[in-house]
């Protein structure tokens, strides 16, 4: 299933966002697809996709100091509306 994961952080701690974001490993079970920095503010968007449940929380929980997460489940917006045609 894909998730788009949003984290944000106050600017204050931009420096050890990006150490944490360096020294990161993606956990077995988890895929991340692509990631993108909002260049106007301090937050990223990473598209991953989990195979695992438990790789969901592994890959967010070390996170929970330095900001503020959402996640969401997606998909393509095509394959939606073909699902919603049935």
């Amino acid at each position: 299933m894909l998730f788009m994961n949003i984290f944000t952080w106050e600017p204050g701690k931009t420096g050890e966002v990006m150490e944490a974001r360096a020294a990161e490993k993606i956990p077995d079970g988890a895929k991340l697809i692509n990631e993108w920095v909002d260049l106007a503010g301090n937050a990223v968007f990473r598209l991953i996709e989990i195979d695992d449940p438990a790789a969901l929380l592994m890959l967010s929980h070390p996170w929970d100091d330095l900001g503020y997460k959402e996640m969401h489940p997606v998909m393509e917006a095509k394959e939606a509306l073909r699902l919603l045609k049935r």
